[in-house]
């Protein structure tokens, strides 16, 4: 501070009343040299010296300390985390006695005083094995949920509610947690709410509303290895490769005729369950379907007309190889050839380490403008679809016979169906047997009709970009996203 004085006193020095002009300073380019921007400079010293004596005066004052809570602040939760603010670090251990800070300030003292009191309030939501249910969660349909409090309620006080209804709570014995089943709510968004005004056992209230947003949604629960490109799989579909390993744990199923009116299956996977098969050969939309989706094709041989559709135009392949797919004697040859996921996962490290990450986008949709469609059938594929409100899925049936996983026998459960319409068409190539190849085109785009949780969207598919999966969209131009869980595409005329 003293220095702003006496440069001020040095100005008047030399500027004293009456004083002649004097006379005209030039620079070395001849140009008159302004006292304004001298006394700018002189400003500009002054400001940044006056800024450091402030900041030298700061650093004498002690270190100030604030706490969360106001001084004479009324119900303070009992339970609530108290937040001590300084302005300047403060070593945590230097808390335990009197202490300065870390460039060692004095901290001033304070105190604060405070009224705690029990708020109640819901403190976790959990289902089945106590795993936390949080917002934006999903929820096994069929699940019990069990909401824990952190006192013990009135429970005629505590009111859920379920969109308009009434959910009724059964209490545990100290009425601190109840809980409520789930079984025979239909799949779909599951959203609860409390309102303010339940009562604990003391009186206190909850004073403000609370909202649970999650859903019911089926999800399988097999173990499955992720995978770092998709591994697409050919599946028989004839009537001795029926029920199929590894089905449900497909992100995608696509469905298509072979030749003589048998239909073939390729199940592209994220992650590997641990058994999938039988494996069977590949056909020429699986190799469109390899590029698509960026993987691994997984067959156990290929017609030569495939073969050479896969020289002209490569695509990564893996075959038979011992060692990583096997023979099984729960089945007839030729459809008993099975791989582990194990066996998919080390087949791509080894043999194809270099292909880029990949994974197929997965979201709930959530498409508008549709029509009840509880019942789908898909003449082509000799295939019909039943859909269960409960568990929010389709059940396919395919020539009276039910689809079931082969090693769990629980249901196989279509999260969403699409039935694809695009150009089929048929090659005077014979399979041998007296059929002929089919082929289709999924190069261009064509209508497609979408079925989710019951209902049924006109819609569009494009395949435009052959190295970039097949992308959806409803009527009405919005693009659809896959749904966690099993889509199924059945590909007809």
């Amino acid at each position: 501070m003293s220095l702003d004085t006496s440069l001020h006193q040095e100005e008047i020095g030399h500027t004293a009343w009456p004083a002649p002009r004097p006379p005209t300073q030039k620079n070395l380019f001849g140009f008159p040299i302004r006292r304004g921007w001298i006394a700018l400079a002189v400003l500009v010293a002054v400001a940044f010296t006056s800024a450091g004596g402030y900041l030298a005066y700061l650093n004498t004052l002690p270190t100030a300390v604030t706490l969360s809570v106001a001084s004479g602040q009324k119900e303070v939760p009992t339970d609530a985390h108290l937040v001590f603010s300084f302005n300047r670090p403060v070593a945590l251990d230097s808390l335990l006695r009197s202490f300065t800070d870390t460039t060692k300030h004095q901290v001033k003292a304070a105190h604060w005083t405070f009224t705690t009191t029990i708020v109640p309030r819901i403190t976790s939501v959990t289902g089945a094995g106590g795993a936390p249910i949080t917002d934006g969660s999903e929820v096994q349909p069929g699940t019990t949920i069990t909401f824990a409090f952190n006192d013990a309620m009135v429970p005629s006080t505590v009111k859920m509610m379920l969109g308009t209804q009434p959910l009724t709570l059964s209490w545990a014995k100290d009425s601190r947690s109840a809980t409520v089943p789930t079984q025979g709510v239909p799949s779909g968004p599951f959203i609860v709410k409390l309102g303010a005004g339940a009562t604990d056992s003391t009186g206190h209230t909850i004073k403000a509303s609370w909202t649970l947003v999650t859903g019911l949604y089926y999800r399988d629960q097999e173990h499955t290895i992720p995978l770092k490109y998709p591994a697409l799989i050919q599946i028989p579909n004839d009537a001795n490769a029926v029920d199929q390993n590894g089905l449900q744990a497909a992100d995608m199923v696509y469905e298509y005729l072979a030749e003589g009116g048998i239909t073939r299956l390729t199940a592209i996977y994220g992650n590997a369950p641990d058994l999938i098969g039988p494996i069977r050969s590949s056909r020429l939309v699986s190799l469109k379907l390899g590029r698509h989706y960026k993987g691994l094709l997984f067959q156990s041989g290929e017609s030569s007309v495939t073969q050479a559709a896969a020289g002209s135009e490569p695509v990564p392949q893996f075959f038979d190889t011992i060692g990583y797919t096997f023979r099984t004697n729960s089945r007839y040859a030729p459809d008993n050839l099975m791989i582990t996921g194990d066996g998919v996962n080390r087949a791509e490290t080894k043999f194809y380490p270099n292909l880029p990450a990949f994974s197929i986008p997965k979201a709930r949709p959530s498409p508008t403008g549709g029509t009840p469609a509880t019942s789908v059938t898909v003449s082509e594929h000799s295939s019909s679809y039943t859909y269960d409100p409960i568990m929010g899925t389709y059940q396919k049936t395919e020539n009276g016979h039910a689809y079931r996983d082969a090693k769990s026998r629980q249901p196989l459960r279509v999260e969403m169906l699409i039935v694809m319409h695009t150009q089929v068409i048929q090659l005077n190539v014979s399979d041998g047997h007296g059929s002929f190849i089919h082929d289709f085109n999924l190069e261009t785009t064509g209508s497609a009709d979408i079925y989710y949780k019951g209902q049924r969207y006109a819609g569009a598919w494009s395949g435009a970009d052959s190295h970039s999966p097949i992308t959806f969209t409803t009527a009405d131009g919005q693009a659809l996203s896959l749904p966690p869980g099993l889509v199924w595409v059945d590909v007809t005329s």
